[in-house]
């Protein structure tokens, strides 16, 4: 028996009328974490609680239908799956199983992180692919930590203020949880507040921080903005940048967004995560999308692994067995 995977603006199962983050409003999908790219407001929604609590409001569902970590849910003639992707708080991936077989699709996941993650096996396995490059091969993640607490020290110990260029939502305050031990107080731009506070409202131990309010004094507080955030940052007396990211690992990107050094601290799997991902779910067929998505299919079918790039309007033939 066959399905059909498609891309369409987002990830689809169309014998089942579902979608996976897609990116325009559909009648029935699954939104895997809160940011932007990802959510919108479709008219039936599965996401986790924590997801809805962190969407923006312009951006939440008309019908949400919150459901936990492994909670089986029957719809679209399957059962849906929640699962943890280790991405931010509530980011989950999609375990979709019909009585022909399974599929997952990750979202944006990350294997070697502070959160939980887990890698069912599936028939089918739909990858986001944002590194999928050989070149992107990310430090531990608690080495990086500790190398971006010993950048703010050294830069708050010479009176200057710290700046860390993040997304706002989800990668801000995980890098706050992450600096929390060595006792970092926060500076936030105002795009940061509204995910902060929900992390709080959520059970969340989040550290020291007040709103960046520009002309005050914040001496001793390291500042957290996002990188289109940087209008405000000028405004401080000195102040030097560090970009937050796992694009630190194409040197051109801290130039772009004028930062003085990069720390390649990341919420998605790297490319030996990535392949790692692919070995634990042995799936016989692999679809990636986002990011270098021909590149890391390459690199899996000279792996001996059935794996094709999903995008534009492609459609591929999905079967279950």
């Amino acid at each position: 028996m066959s399905r059909n995977v498609t891309w369409d603006r987002g990830v689809s199962l169309p014998d089942h009328s579902i979608w996976f983050d897609p990116e325009t409003a559909r009648a029935l999908a699954v939104v895997t974490h809160a940011h932007t790219d990802h959510s919108r407001r479709h008219r039936e929604t599965y996401l986790t609680a924590e997801t809805l609590a962190l969407t923006a409001s312009a951006r939440k569902p008309k019908s949400a239908r919150v459901i936990g970590y492994d909670e089986d849910q029957p719809v679209a003639g399957g059962t849906l799956r929640l699962v943890p992707a280790g991405h931010m708080l509530g980011s989950a991936q999609v375990h979709f199983i019909a009585a022909a077989g399974s599929l997952l699709y990750t979202g944006d996941v990350k294997l070697r992180g502070p959160r939980e993650v887990r890698m069912p096996k599936a028939d089918v396995l739909v990858i986001e692919s944002t590194y999928g490059r050989p070149h992107f091969i990310f430090p531990e993640h608690g080495e990086v930590v500790e190398a971006i607490a010993t950048w703010c020290r050294r830069v708050l110990g010479e009176g200057v203020t710290p700046v860390l260029l993040c997304h706002a939502v989800g990668k801000a305050q995980e890098v706050m949880l992450a600096l929390a031990p060595y006792g970092i107080r926060f500076a936030l731009e105002e795009r940061c507040l509204p995910g902060t506070e929900a992390y709080l409202e959520l059970g969340e131990t989040m550290p020291d921080y007040i709103a960046l309010v520009p002309g005050e004094d914040y001496s001793g507080r390291v500042v957290i903005a996002p990188p289109a955030g940087k209008t405000v940052i000028r405004r401080l007396h000195r102040y030097r940048c560090a970009l937050v990211s796992g694009w630190a690992q194409d040197r051109h990107f801290r130039a772009l967004f004028g930062a003085d050094v990069a720390f390649p601290l990341s919420d998605h799997c790297d490319f030996q995560e990535l392949v790692q991902a692919v070995e634990m779910v042995a799936p016989e067929q692999v679809y990636t999308v986002h990011g270098f998505t021909d590149d890391l299919a390459r690199h899996l079918r000279k792996r001996g692994v059935r794996a094709s790039a999903l995008r534009g309007v492609e459609q591929l033939a999905l079967v279950f067995g």
